[in-house]
């Protein structure tokens, strides 16, 4: 959830932040790599690499999870019900190859029959305790580990390819180059969002029209931020 790959060039960004899509679905970003000296910038669209339940696993990753599996001497199957395959089967590998199978899961599992132990709990409380016997420290949740960091645009994607027109009294410098701060963007979205009728809304329960002069919709006000 973490990391944003290049659909062109493969290259992976490692974030601070949650992508905040799934399903392999573009997130809004451009790859920043040159690709060669002189040249432009890759600018292949970064892709979230969250998986849905219609998508294939990566290649890359399925064979480096095949040859961990057939190198373990021992394997944890934690909080999962082994149904979806090709993974589900991977424990099955380690245990052909004489290596032991523990299975810690609330639900029974398909593969039960073949664990060597079988604990029946939620996996915090079970891990807690093993690293207590183990005199180990519970470590304390401090973000991704980050290999390499990119930084994050937070520009809304509506405006990402248009460059917003400044009022009178702000200068471009003032504002990175022209571009709407994000307070300006997210107020009139949000009224645009308030006054858009929903399918599911009843007759009469929309927002109440204002009363005296008349008040552009917020749609209209919105393009006033634009060029």
């Amino acid at each position: 959830m973490f990391v944003e790959e290049c659909a062109k060039c493969g290259k992976q960004y490692v974030r601070d932040t949650v992508i905040g899509t799934m399903g392999l679905k573009p997130t809004g970003r451009r790859c920043d790599v040159i690709r060669s000296r002189g040249l432009r910038a890759c600018r292949g669209k970064l892709m979230g690499t969250i998986l849905d339940w219609e998508d294939a696993l990566p290649d890359t990753d399925l064979a480096r999870a095949e040859e961990a599996s057939r190198r373990a001497d021992l394997v944890l199957t934690l909080g999962t019900s082994l149904q979806i395959k090709p993974v589900a089967n991977l424990p099955l590998v380690t245990k052909r190859r004489g290596g032991k199978l523990v299975i810690i899961n609330l639900q029974p599992t398909k593969h039960d029959k073949h664990a060597d132990l079988r604990i029946s709990g939620y996996v915090d409380q079970v891990m807690a305790q093993l690293l207590k016997l183990l005199g180990l420290a519970v470590p304390t949740w401090e973000g991704p580990t980050l290999c390499e960091t990119a930084p994050v645009e937070l520009k809304p994607r509506l405006l990402a390819e248009l460059k917003p027109r400044l009022p009178a009294d702000r200068t471009p410098d003032a504002e990175q180059g022209g571009v709407a701060s994000r307070e300006e963007v997210a107020a009139v979205l949000a009224a645009v969002k308030r006054e858009a009728a929903s399918p599911d809304t009843p007759p009469g329960n929309g927002p109440a029209p204002s009363k005296g002069m008349a008040r552009p919709p917020a749609s209209k006000r919105l393009k006033t931020l634009l060029p």
